[in-house]
């Protein structure tokens, strides 16, 4: 795996790094490096003390230099204005690096595009491919830019709603749940499309059901980042909670315990999905997350208001013992 994949990751994700050792090698490299590209853009939306326009508009760049953009006057602004604002050790490392997470990306995309010319030249596909019959590195490739899209537009859609707009509030459940589609549901899909091109056998179910059960995977993860985070978002001007009173503790305690009982099912249909994995590794790795999550939930069904404002988070013995019992889901 490229270096950037291994000691970067583990100093912006604790738990994630765990996952990605447990991974089949096949999978590794473009999952280590669509987390990176989803983990620097959220580095970029999260950076509160930039404007909320320049942090719009340092997104909206992202997508364009993913997808061949020019970069060098992105990354210049990355690093005059985003980087010197970074108190985090590990996600500053990663922005100081963004130039060869990049290049990586593009040697995903550059490899798959030698391997589909040398079988062209060598007279063995058409013009046209197929999926079936396009390169491993190309389909890998295309899943990580999907992905992205997703994730930026999300990203994008937070900032316009709730900082360049006043009074912005979810009104519908199914507002809130197609943010959580965009910002993590969508990285179930990816995990799902990642696994199917990169290894022979991935799962023991039909791919629509998978990847029903990894979208919803996905979104239980972020509402329990948005539940454990809803006191520290209030002080800042943000309810993520469709249809009540910020104001009205009691209401807040309510509608958490509604949306961690949401957060739990999905959770489930993330267990359903890992059991169905055909390898082992690839059970342990997906599962991981979820562990963690129940954990988590189980700290905050017992939480006072006070304990949610100091912050709900397992301890590292706690992720390690997570760790050990995705080994035998």
């Amino acid at each position: 795996m490229n270096p950037l994949g291994k000691q970067i990751l583990k100093d912006v994700s604790r738990s994630f790094y765990l996952s990605i050792r447990a991974l089949p090698k096949a999978m590794r490299e473009p999952i280590a490096l669509g987390y990176l590209l989803a983990r620097a853009s959220d580095t970029l939306a999260d950076t509160g003390e930039l404007e909320a326009s320049l942090r719009f508009e340092m997104l909206r760049g992202f997508g364009q230099v993913i997808h061949g953009g020019e970069r060098s006057a992105w990354l210049q602004r990355l690093a005059c204005e985003v980087v010197p604002r970074q108190q985090h050790a590990g996600e500053k490392l990663l922005l100081e690096n963004m130039d060869g997470v990049f290049a990586w990306l593009d040697s995903l995309g550059k490899k798959s595009g030698a391997e589909s010319k040398a079988r062209a030249e060598a007279g063995s596909v058409a013009h046209y491919q197929s999926p079936e019959s396009q390169s491993m590195g190309f389909r890998q490739h295309a899943a990580i830019l999907t992905v992205m899209e997703h994730i930026l537009r999300g990203q994008r859609l937070d900032i316009e709603r709730f900082e360049l707009q006043q009074g912005f509030q979810f009104t519908l459940d199914a507002e809130l749940e197609e943010y959580c589609y965009l910002v993590a549901g969508c990285v179930g899909e990816f995990w799902t499309e990642i696994g199917t091109i990169s290894l022979g056998g991935f799962a023991r179910v039909d791919a629509s059901r998978l990847r029903r059960w990894g979208a919803n995977y996905g979104k239980g993860l972020q509402l329990i980042n948005i539940l454990r985070d809803l006191p520290s978002d209030l002080k800042a001007g943000r309810c993520y909670l469709p249809n009540v009173d910020a104001t009205d503790r009691d209401s807040l305690m309510a509608e958490s315990a509604r949306w961690r009982a949401r957060a739990r099912t999905y959770l489930e249909e993330g267990q359903s999905y890992a059991q169905s994995l055909v390898q082992r590794r690839t059970r342990a790795a997906t599962a991981l997350p979820g562990l963690i999550g129940a954990r988590t939930l189980d700290l905050m069904d017992t939480a006072e208001w006070g304990e949610l404002e100091q912050g709900v988070k397992i301890p590292r013995r706690e992720v390690y013992r997570c760790a050990w019992e995705a080994l035998f889901v």
